[in-house]
């Protein structure tokens, strides 16, 4: 047992973290960087919101979509709830620092700010009344995320739809 401690300390201490918030080359850096090269990881410099994002549950598939248009972007959202029950909605977007503002269109009114880590869409717990229009009753888009699985307008074209035979096609 004393062994096993002696190297699990050992390991440890060949953790320690960097002043100033460094990291060791051969260690998290240079493995972020080389997931950045291969497309694994996004750039953080160089985010983008075109794409396509879903969640998978027992439920169904809750599906995100951004097409570039002008300095924003045109967007569709559905979360799924049950073969029934979903939210589903097209509109806009614009990028922020680390968050996106979301307009829907075609109901009521429909604006809130989303959290984007450029893989993650995290929807806040709360979100104006006007955005249970898009919704049957006992669903919401509060609270849901959505995560990358594929970058583009061409791949944001693709997500399929309820209602909305589309979500950001043409």
């Amino acid at each position: 047992m004393r062994r096993v401690f002696g190297v699990l300390c050992v390991i440890l201490a060949g953790c320690e973290a960097k002043p100033d918030g460094q990291q060791d080359e051969t260690g998290g850096s240079r493995l972020d960087e080389q997931a950045i090269a291969s497309g694994l990881l996004p750039n953080p410099e160089q985010r983008n919101l075109a794409g396509q994002f879903e969640t998978r549950s027992e439920l169904g598939i809750d599906k995100f979509c951004a097409v570039t248009s002008g300095s924003g972007f045109d967007i569709g959202m559905l979360a799924v709830f049950g073969p029934e029950s979903k939210c589903e909605g097209q509109g806009s977007a614009s990028l922020g620092q680390d968050s996106i503002e979301i307009t829907l269109r075609g109901e009521d009114s429909c604006q809130f700010k989303a959290e984007y880590d450029g893989v993650e869409i995290r929807v806040p717990g709360a979100i104006p009344e006007g955005c249970s229009s898009y919704c049957t009753p006992r669903a919401s888009f509060s609270g849901t995320s959505y995560y990358l699985i594929s970058q583009g307008d061409e791949a944001a074209r693709k997500s399929l739809g309820r209602d909305i035979d589309r979500l950001c096609g043409e």
